[in-house]
């Protein structure tokens, strides 16, 4: 018993030489020899499997690094490559590999592989990979991979992968794959992929692809693809796809694509497609294709196509066939018409039925009570039934 306890402690004696030999001492030991084997407290280097209280610095870690407590104060140092495990909180410059802890996982410039915290993970510089944290996973850079936290997950740069968080996702950069939030999903730059946030899915730049929110669906640029959202969707640019909102649809730019509002469609420079507003369809320009509303359509610039206003259809020109149950008003009228009222203060091409149609000239036909052509003769400008000019 006596020679073999000699033996170990010679074994230990020599492996501490050559573990220390001429570089600055630390606060360890190992069992192996060239910065090969098992080591206990501050071993700089090794290969192996790596024991510490509290990481300080650390040079590199090949295989496994467990560490009970909390780093050192200052920046975290050392390389891991493969196993990062602790109670509290491992750390590492750069972390290869795995790494699980109670706490949180900490990287100074990246971490990449699979990654567990059951409080967190955070990284000063990128993650990469496969990481759960239990409350949040933060990256100064960028997270790439598959992300999950019970909270929010948040980069200050880029997402792109599978990203799921109770609350919030969260990026300052773009954000790109699947992004899945309790609350909201929101990006400063770009967002493509598929987009569902529980109140609002916000992009400070485009938005692509698929996206849902229970309240807002809100982009800064141009929203392209499947776009719904419980009240409002919301484009500064143009918005093109299929797009879908209880409350209102609202895009500074052109509005293309089937578009589905239960109150308001509005845009600012042009519509073309399928639009339905519950109560309006308005752009400030040209309304092209089937629109449909049961208050008014209004275009600043024309309406053309098939259009059914149960209130009112106005715009400076309206060609196409035009159904409404009230009234129709525009400068020029091209097609076929029905509404109670209809008044055109310029030329009516086309057939036009109703109770009261008045228009300033005509070419075509007048249906209805009583039909005005300013235009006309004396003996036929005011016409009960018919009314006609060619």
């Amino acid at each position: 018993m006596k020679t073999t306890a000699t033996a170990l402690l010679l074994f230990l004696s020599f492996s501490i030489a050559n573990a220390q030999d001429d570089r600055r001492p630390s606060e360890g030991f190992l069992v192996g020899t060239s910065d090969v084997g098992i080591g206990f407290g501050h071993v700089q280097r090794i290969t192996g499997i790596r024991f510490n209280w509290s990481d300080d610095e650390l040079e590199y870690v090949n295989g496994a690094n467990v560490t009970l407590w909390k780093p050192a104060p200052g920046p975290w140092q050392g390389r891991i490559n493969g196993l990062a495990l602790g109670l509290v909180a491992p750390s590492g410059e750069v972390i290869n590999g795995a790494g699980v802890t109670l706490g949180a996982i900490l990287a100074e410039r990246e971490m990449n592989g699979i990654f567990l915290g059951g409080l967190g993970i955070v990284s000063k510089g990128d993650v990469n990979g496969i990481a759960f944290g239990g409350l949040a996973v933060v990256a100064q850079g960028s997270i790439t991979g598959a992300t999950a936290a019970l909270f929010g997950i948040v980069a200050q740069r880029d997402l792109l992968g599978i990203n799921l968080a109770g609350f919030g996702t969260v990026a300052q950069g773009s954000m790109t794959g699947i992004n899945v939030a309790g609350l909201g999903t929101v990006a400063q730059g770009d967002m493509s992929g598929v987009n569902i946030a529980g109140l609002g899915a916000v992009s400070q730049g485009n938005m692509l692809g698929l996206n849902f929110s229970g309240l807002g669906t809100v982009a800064q640029g141009d929203m392209t693809g499947i776009n719904f959202a419980g009240l409002g969707t919301v484009a500064q640019g143009d918005m093109t796809g299929f797009s879908v909102a209880g409350l209102g649809l609202v895009a500074q730019g052109c509005m293309t694509g089937i578009n589905l509002s239960g109150l308001g469609l509005v845009a600012q420079r042009c519509i073309t497609g399928i639009s339905f507003g519950g109560a309006a369809v308005f752009t400030e320009r040209e309304a092209v294709g089937i629109n449909v509303t049961l208050g008014q359509i209004r275009a600043d610039g024309g309406v053309t196509g098939f259009n059914i206003a149960l209130y009112k259809n106005e715009s400076r020109s309206i060609t196409g066939i035009n159904l409404g149950l009230i009234w129709t008003e525009s400068s020029a009228l091209k097609g076929l018409t029905m509404a109670a009222y209809n008044r055109t203060y310029g030329r009516q091409s086309g057939i036009t039925i109703g109770v009261l149609n008045h228009a300033e000239d005509l070419f075509g036909v007048q249906l209805g009570v009583l039909n005005i052509v300013e235009s006309n003769p004396s003996w036929a400008r005011y016409l009960p039934l018919i009314n006609a000019r060619f």
